[in-house]
């Protein structure tokens, strides 16, 4: 991919973490409109995209979720193969696998077609 397509990609997860994040502004509950797996998802292929490893604790910074369930789904999508290990100065993160990103990117394809 080029990187303007990467920039655009990165963008869209971008702009769609933000509206979710919106719902909270509008209403008292907003875990009811919450979709961890998907915001945490999104946090991941953002840093891939980014070409950064992401420690596990970073993404937990603006999830609307607890730690507990970030941390059960981080599990789902790694027995899934939605993600892998990776290192980062010494530490070791997670980054999304290349068919996570390519399905991610084909679904931000589709929903700009909205």
């Amino acid at each position: 991919m080029t990187e303007q397509l990467l920039d655009s990609y990165v963008e869209r997860a971008k702009n769609y973490l933000a509206m979710q994040r919106q719902q909270n502004l509008f209403f008292e509950n907003d875990g009811i409109f919450g979709d961890p797996a998907w915001e945490l998802l999104l946090g991941i292929f953002i840093a891939t995209e980014s070409d950064q490893c992401v420690m596990k604790s970073e993404l937990l910074v603006d999830l609307s979720t607890t730690p507990a369930i970030a941390s059960r789904w981080i599990d789902i999508f790694s027995d899934n193969d939605y993600i892998v290990e990776c290192e980062q100065q010494g530490k070791v993160g997670i980054r999304m696998t290349d068919s996570a990103r390519a399905e991610c990117a084909a679904y931000l394809d589709a929903v700009l077609l909205l």
